[in-house]
C-alpha cells in the first residue's frame, strides 16, 4: 500500500515511509488530545505541529546527528543538544539543501 502525502519520495525508501507514518500517527494522537483545549481545529493542528517539530528536533540533535557525526564535529559546529535551550522565534528554521542530501544518505 502506497502512502499519499505531500512528498512524492515517501514511497521510494521503506524506512522513510515508516518514519513518515509514525509521525503522522503521532500527530493525530496528540491532536486528538489537544482538540478539547481549542475551539478551532486549525489551531489544534498548528499547536500539535509545533509540538511534533520539537520532538523531531530533539530526535535529530540527540540521536541522529551524534550517530552520523563525530563528537568533535558536533562540538565544532555547536550541534550538541542542551537542556538549557530556549525557543527563539527569530531563528531561521530553513534546512539547507545539503542537509536534505545528507539526510537521504543515512
Amino acid at each position: 500500500m502506497a502512502l499519499v502525502v505531500g512528498d512524492v519520495r515517501v514511497n521510494e525508501i521503506p524506512s522513510l515511509t515508516s518514519y513518515h507514518n509514525v509521525f503522522v500517527l503521532e500527530h493525530n494522537r496528540l491532536a486528538n488530545g489537544l482538540r478539547q483545549y481549542f475551539t478551532d481545529d486549525e489551531e489544534a493542528f498548528q499547536q500539535t505541529r509545533k509540538l511534533l517539530i520539537g520532538i523531531m528536533q530533539k530526535i535529530v540533535y540527540d540521536e541522529f546527528l551524534p550517530a552520523f557525526l563525530s563528537p568533535t564535529a558536533m562540538t565544532k559546529n555547536k550541534l550538541s543538544s542542551s537542556n538549557r535551550y530556549k525557543y527563539n522565534s527569530k531563528l531561521d528554521p530553513t534546512a539547507a539543501n545539503v542537509f536534505g542530501i545528507a539526510f537521504r544518505y543515512a
